[in-house]
């Protein structure tokens, strides 16, 4: 019997310096179905400012709190999982504007 292979597999893997100098850094993974990860699916998608240490917005879901999203504001808020093309569409909406502040 053919042993099917429980590892990630890399998705998607961005880590680009704007010019502004903050830095984009996204991940996403595809796993195995599982109860830590119900959608099959491990990501981080990140805008951070490296001169403050600033992370401005960030979409994870890390076990236990799931999807979620980190605002520049502080604020986290729930996000819901439709797709990995949704998400990385809602990340570069998200994104939008602040990329190229100083």
């Amino acid at each position: 019997m053919a042993r099917t292979s429980q590892k990630a597999k890399l998705v998607f893997r961005e880590k680009l310096t704007l010019r502004s100098g903050r830095l984009r850094d996204a991940v996403i993974w595809s796993v195995p179905i599982s109860a830590r990860y119900p959608d099959g699916v491990k990501y981080r998608l990140a805008l951070v400012d490296p001169f403050t240490g600033r992370v401005l917005v960030l979409f994870d879901n890390h076990f236990p709190k799931g999807h979620h999203c980190h605002l520049k504001t502080g604020e986290e808020i729930p996000y819901v999982f439709k797709s990995v093309d949704k998400l990385v569409d809602d990340y570069f909406k998200a994104i939008e504007g602040e990329e190229d502040k100083t």
